[in-house]
């Protein structure tokens, strides 16, 4: 699968990045914003990989955030910047939640905020989701003005957790 933006594209994990999910997932600054509470190993991430099949069995999706750069010697022009998943995907009550990860050396150009469009397109359009949403910590104020900026509207507030959520209008 893959979702085209004007300066992104989304597309599916493949077993060759293993090594980049295994140092995002196991970078534990990032744990702060994601909810994980343990390392992975290696064997993990490439089961998670391999054993994906669709959204609707799995009732998550993960998706790659890449772009086009300059070719250098040995390169495909294509970086991974970052990744984006559909979690807690309820066919059944037409929602899931949404989260994004881009890499820190990418960050501050704008490649999650058009990642974002991209998947909420998708989910509204294509997988006919009528509910996005997200938890965000009250101190992390890139990602609150990244879902803010996209519509998502507080729903809740508990323990410094911020609950947004958008509505497929």
């Amino acid at each position: 699968m893959q979702l085209q933006g004007e300066n992104i594209f989304l597309r599916t994990v493949f077993p060759s990045d293993a090594d980049l999910l295994f140092k995002w997932e196991n970078d534990k600054v990032n744990w702060q914003v994601s909810g994980t509470e343990k390392s992975f190993t290696e064997k993990e991430i490439k089961d998670f990989i391999i054993n994906q099949k669709d959204i609707y069995l799995d009732k998550q999706l993960r998706l790659l955030i890449c772009i086009n750069s300059p070719l250098k010697k040995g390169d495909k022009g294509v970086v991974a910047v970052g990744c984006i998943d559909l979690f807690e995907f309820d066919e059944r009550n037409s929602k899931a939640g949404i989260g994004v990860l881009i890499e820190e050396k990418h960050r501050k150009n704008g490649h999650a905020s058009e990642a974002l469009s991209v998947l909420i397109k998708y989910s509204f359009e294509i997988l006919n989701l009528q509910e996005l949403f997200c938890h965000i910590s009250e101190n992390n104020t890139a990602s609150l003005k990244l879902f803010q900026k996209h519509k998502f509207i507080l729903a809740d507030k508990k323990e410094k957790i911020c609950s947004f959520q958008l509505l497929n209008s």
